[in-house]
């Protein structure tokens, strides 16, 4: 029997065997810019084209801070976003931003603006948030509530050096800014909820590595992060919604944190900073599903053997695992790789996924 992208990703979150592999992915702006010129429709998105299965609904869990332009050019903007933090990028996204300044230096700073993170209706278009609920519901899509936590929300709030330090030296500062976060997050997901835009499962951003490692020894992550990631986690599953957990880098010594914390999904399984499918699979196949892990490097070869595979190994070791796989890239798709050349990557999985 065929299922809806609805069903098959809901199955493979709880750890059933769906009809064939779910298919995901993200993509720099600049790709899809590329693309635009190479074949995809106006107005269209990736998504809709190649029927990608998850949709994500972004929730407004920041300070709020009104977004500003300071500056643009044909080349790069800079501008403020809702944490308050001041960013550099190019105009095209086709890279990660450098970071400039940030709302919050000092604990003084801290007490000033935490009264910010205050749950509210006020924070979501309800016009167009309803419109595109309603058009990801007749597709059939799974639809995550999507949000930053944890670490990943720190380092926005008072930058990369601090949130380090302060990991360190003033733990309990630090935790109480998890605890507002995860309060923040859990009010908000109550106000989707008694709206009536209802959501299948939780996409939670928390980079917590590099290409070395952990940002952060897996000690401080089990004291200080784990408990806010457990308490989220407990909101959703006490609501029957599974939690997928996007952290980049390294993650292979937080994996077993992640699992006791409760994530449903591990993404996206960074290759080139050393994450291995293979031993994830052997050490927690059995616990969590897991979605990436395919080499961008191998899905951009000039060789299309060496991209076909990289699909078929990554294929074959996912759908090998009793917890479920999503077909993703190991993080997103980056300019080098064409449109036509995506297609292909669709079509090996559509061939190759099917469950028997």
């Amino acid at each position: 029997m065929t299922m809806t992208s609805r069903e098959r990703v809901a199955r493979c979150l709880r750890h059933e065997r769906p009809d064939r592999v779910p298919i995901f992915e993200c993509f720099w702006d600049a790709t899809i810019l590329n693309w635009r010129k190479e074949g995809l429709p106006p107005e269209m998105s990736p998504g809709d084209h190649f029927g990608l299965e998850i949709e994500l609904m972004e929730v407004d869990n920041t300070f709020g801070f009104p977004p500003e332009v300071m500056e643009k050019t044909d080349e790069y903007v800079v501008e403020r976003d809702g944490w308050g933090y001041l960013k550099k990028n190019w105009t095209d996204r086709r890279s990660t931003p450098e970071l400039l300044d940030f709302a919050v230096k000092t604990r003084m700073d801290w007490n000033r603006v935490k009264g910010r993170l205050t749950p509210d209706a006020s924070r979501v278009n309800w016009d167009a948030a309803r419109a595109q609920h309603a058009a990801w519901r007749e597709k059939g899509r799974f639809i995550c509530l999507e949000a930053m936590i944890g670490y990943d929300i720190l380092w926005r709030k008072m930058g990369v050096e601090r949130a380090l330090m302060a990991t360190a030296e003033d733990p309990m500062w630090v935790m109480e800014v998890y605890e507002y976060d995860a309060n923040m997050l859990m009010g908000m997901a109550e106000i989707f909820l008694e709206s009536g835009l209802d959501f299948d499962g939780a996409w939670l951003y928390d980079d917590l590595a590099y290409k070395n490692g952990p940002l952060f020894s897996p000690r401080t992550y089990r004291e200080q992060l784990l408990p806010y990631h457990r308490q989220i986690v407990d909101f959703f599953h006490g609501k029957k919604l599974p939690v997928i957990v996007h952290s980049c880098g390294n993650i292979m010594s937080l994996a077993k944190g992640f699992v006791e914390a409760g994530f449903d999904c591990l993404q996206p399984l960074e290759v080139k900073a050393g994450c291995d499918l293979a031993q994830l699979v052997r050490e927690y196949g059995r616990e969590v599903c897991f979605m990436g892990g395919v080499d961008v490097r191998a899905l951009a070869a000039d060789s299309e053997a060496e991209m076909e595979a990289e699909v078929k190994a990554k294929l074959d070791l996912g759908m090998a695992s009793p917890g479920g796989y999503v077909f993703h890239s190991d993080h997103s798709i980056p300019t080098q790789v064409s449109f036509a050349r995506y297609g292909r990557i669709v079509q090996l999985v559509r061939e190759y996924g099917v469950y028997r």
